[in-house]
């Protein structure tokens, strides 16, 4: 059953990407939102949660939010994707907090790429606090094992991102420069996280890392490296990531309605992106499921 919903949900090339990873052991799971349909799966249960202040979206209007919807797009707004015809939308209105997307991968994978384009929104300006922007874990959030990326100001209205290692109870670590505005107001990047579970509770021998591609670009910058994580959660004996959400809480909600968009979410089990070259950074090691 799971199988003929996941023939019936995506669209030819998100098909052919991951008929093409289950033959290299690769690719888990492709969406490209654009079934205007957000009931797909694969074959080991991924799950989108429910809409959070989310929708799919083409460039005339709302076709779903916990269900079909036709809403015409309201004047002023800008929802062009980034290919195709539809896209994802974090809608946050002014002076709101949350806009989120939680998805469950249907099974713990101890090592785990979770990839996507996101457009910088056309008039982003970052608060005066933090704003979460991807949290991963294996079965209880905010603890060991958790990892969680969030935006702060960098003090002229653009962010740096940090991460932290056992979730937002933990110490923010390595602010690194992200988005600059006005400069990246509208710009489509390309972002790959990367975590590899720790071998065991006190081995800190796990991995985290983000990379980044701004459209246009040749090469991935190395935002974030950790290779003495310690992803190991002691709440459970399943180690690997097994869900966790995109976007959510801005602890400082904008002054403006202010809008995401998402395109081209995908999961692997090793690197996506060792074709391409790094700036300033070493290739990342071929990766294979544990």
């Amino acid at each position: 059953m799971a199988q003929l919903k996941q023939f019936k949900y995506f669209t030819a090339l998100a098909l052919a990407s991951l008929l093409a990873g289950a033959a290299n052991g690769e690719t888990l799971i492709v969406d490209s939102f654009e079934s205007g349909d957000m009931s797909a799966t694969n074959e080991d249960g991924f799950d989108w949660g429910r809409n959070n202040r989310t929708s799919v979206v083409t460039a005339e209007g709302v076709v779903y939010s916990n269900g079909d919807k036709d809403i015409a797009i309201p004047s002023g707004r800008d929802w062009g994707p980034k290919d195709g015809n539809h896209s994802l939308r974090f809608r946050y209105p002014a002076g709101e907090p949350m806009a989120e997307q939680r998805f469950k991968l249907g099974k713990h994978y101890k090592d785990v790429w979770v990839t996507y384009w996101i457009r910088v929104p056309i008039n982003f300006t970052q608060g005066s606090q933090n704003s979460k922007f991807l949290s991963l874990w294996p079965s209880t959030y905010d603890r060991a094992g958790t990892v969680t990326w969030q935006t702060r100001p960098n003090g002229s209205g653009g962010a740096n991102l940090v991460f932290q290692d056992g979730g937002v109870t933990s110490g923010e670590a390595d602010s690194t420069s992200f988005i600059t505005v006005p400069d990246d107001r509208g710009r489509w990047m390309h972002v790959a996280a990367h975590i590899k579970a720790s071998s065991g509770p006190t081995a800190k021998d796990g991995t985290i890392q983000f990379f980044r591609r701004w459209e246009g670009e040749s090469s991935y910058t190395k935002i974030h490296e950790k290779l003495n994580a310690d992803t190991w959660d002691d709440s459970s004996e399943m180690q690997g990531i097994s869900q966790g959400y995109i976007m959510g809480w801005a602890n400082d909600p904008y002054d403006q309605n202010t809008e995401w968009l998402l395109d081209e979410f995908a999961l692997h089990t090793q690197s996506p992106i060792d074709n391409l070259a790094f700036s300033n950074k070493p290739n990342p090691p071929v990766l294979t499921l544990k």
